[in-house]
């Protein structure tokens, strides 16, 4: 049971050269989904990638640690008559840029793009874009610090 990788939708994966995804992880992008994977990606223990019904775009070397989720569509949930489960999902699209680091049990919400070289600590809830080569943390992530070189004055 420890080495079991889940996929469905298998048709509508992709994965880049020399990517890892090790056990306990779970791939879907069924309904209508898709879930792309670039080249010399490393993925963790117990990685949720969920794209059915909707978009996940992840770039070139990316790391993502385990207990990782990204998950592309949500649940409607606007009548308050009809019971969450009955009301269908609303599509959305996860992109992360090259070059990424998702640190252990971030979470990623769907509409959100990630920029190439950010840092996002453990435990962080990503609900909205952030920049390229920053230091992102907390619930919502929020840049901390930029990864640029600092220029001598």
């Amino acid at each position: 049971m420890g080495d079991q990788l889940v996929v469905a939708g298998f048709s509508a994966i992709r994965i880049g050269e020399e990517s890892s995804i090790m056990s306990g992880s779970y791939l879907y992008a069924n309904d209508g989904g898709s879930l792309i994977i670039g080249a010399h990606c490393s993925f963790n223990h117990n990685v949720l990638l969920g794209a059915a019904g909707g978009e996940i775009v992840i770039g070139d070397d990316v790391l993502i640690g385990p207990n990782v989720v990204l998950r592309a569509a949500d649940h409607e949930f606007e009548n308050a008559d009809v019971p969450i489960r009955l009301q269908g999902h609303r599509r959305g699209k996860i992109v992360i840029g090259d070059n990424v680091w998702l640190a252990a049990n971030v979470v990623v919400t769907s509409g959100v793009t990630i920029g190439s070289g950010c840092v996002v600590g453990a435990g962080s809830i990503v609900t909205c874009d952030l920049p390229s080569m920053t230091i992102c943390v907390g619930n919502p992530a929020r840049p901390i610090r930029s990864r640029l070189p600092k220029t001598a004055e």
